[in-house]
């Protein structure tokens, strides 16, 4: 690690969602293509072993793509040794969907927020968002949970309808509390069905569908997973500190 690289933000950023097909795993897939194209310092981490979308994916294309299960006991151990030892500059941590009781047990287990804390990595918590009530019930126990612990972005996943669609978010105190501890809100954009289920057939990372030779990748395919890409990474801007994308040019160096 250089002299430049070790002043950026150390940070960990666990992605979250209340269920499955809510677009969390699309969102740590996109996060880190983005770290990727972007040579960032990382090491990233799937503990959805149900589904197991952002290892499948990147795991034979990407360096530092891990399993780790945080449903057993000490599955969890080699993510603090990992960054204990290695010390990326990021590590990202794409969560089981329905996981909040499993986490909260697995946090306490290994003290994890005082452990990072001392090794030198804030925490940013994502949460993706649907519109339906219990994503906002996930985010209320994860912010009761967590506190002033932790950062906080929250993702409107558009697949599920227009930014101004998702009102039990809006309308919640959850809500309020985040934006006032500085948490941030962002758009995913709506990716259309034919790309996502060709890239998901075919195990592709985002990265990868430009270069494919497969026949199904025509020019349709390419070109709208590379304005997904495109409008992907302007969106995350807003959040780009609390990401670990900011300065990423002088890390890149």
């Amino acid at each position: 690690m250089t002299n430049e690289t070790s002043t950026l933000n150390q940070r960990v950023v666990i992605v979250t969602g209340d269920k499955g097909g809510v677009g969390k795993s699309t969102f740590a897939r996109g996060l880190l293509q983005l770290y990727i194209n972007r040579k960032l310092n990382y090491l990233a981490y799937d503990s959805d072993n149900r589904n197991a979308q952002l290892y499948r994916h990147y795991n034979s294309v990407a360096p530092g793509v891990n399993l780790i299960d945080i449903f057993t006991r000490g599955g969890a151990d080699d993510l603090l040794i990992d960054l204990d030892t290695k010390r990326p500059r990021l590590a990202l941590v794409d969560l089981p969907a329905q996981s909040g009781m499993f986490f909260e047990r697995f946090e306490k287990d290994l003290g994890v927020f005082d452990a990072l804390k001392e090794l030198g990595y804030s925490v940013t918590m994502v949460s993706v968002l649907s519109r339906v009530k219990d994503s906002v019930n996930a985010l209320r126990v994860l912010y009761e949970y967590c506190g002033a612990r932790v950062d906080y972005v929250v993702v409107k996943n558009l697949f599920h309808g227009d930014a101004d669609k998702f009102e039990r978010y809006e309308d919640s105190d959850t809500r309020s509390q985040i934006l006032e501890q500085g948490g941030i809100e962002i758009l995913m954009p709506d990716l259309f069905y034919r790309p996502f289920d060709f890239v998901d057939n075919k195990n592709l990372s985002f990265g990868d569908v430009s270069t494919s030779k497969d026949p199904g990748a025509d020019i349709t395919i390419k070109s709208r997973i590379g304005a997904w890409m495109k409008e992907f990474e302007q969106n995350m801007l807003v959040a780009e500190t609390l990401l670990g994308i900011e300065n990423s040019a002088a890390e890149a160096a």
